[in-house]
Parts: C-alpha cells; structure tokens; sequence
C-alpha cells in the first residue's frame, strides 16, 4: 500500500493533522500510524481511533485489504507536546 494515500485520507479527515507513518514489516501493510490533531480534543482513546478507521475502514475490510494491521497512536498538539 502506496504510504501517501494513507496520509492523504487522514489529512482530509483531520485538517491541520500532524500524520506519521512507520512500515512496521517492510511488506506495506502493517502500519504504525501517529496522527496529532486538535480534532481529538475532548474524545478518549476508543473515539480517536474509531475516527480514523472511519476514514481508512475500506483499505482495512476483507482478506484482500491492502491495510492487515494498523498500530495507533492519536494525540491532541498538548498531549504531543508533553510527550516531546
């Protein structure tokens, strides 16, 4: 899976979104993904990520999906910034 359509999805869900993707195996399919948006102000952990596999969830269904994992990390900028 071509990392830029990633990104791209999730810059177009979270405008102003800081995205960061790892190739965690070398085969582009298993993501570590960090995106740092104020978007996530005042939702937990669960809400984030349900937010962006919502804009991923077709690259991410059935056996033939190009996406097979996706290891998530979303912050708010304050959370990023503490954690820095």
């Amino acid at each position: 899976m071509d990392p830029t359509v990633i990104e791209e999805r999730l810059r177009e869900a979270f405008p102003g979104a800081d995205v960061r993707l790892r190739d965690l195996t070398g085969t582009r399919d298993h993501w570590g993904c960090t995106v740092i948006s104020k978007a996530f102000e005042g939702l937990g952990l669960v809400r984030r990520h349900q937010a962006v596999y919502a804009c991923l969830n077709d690259l991410m269904a059935g056996d033939s999906a190009p996406i097979h994992a996706l290891q998530l990390n979303t912050l708010t900028p304050s959370e990023a910034q503490k954690e820095a």
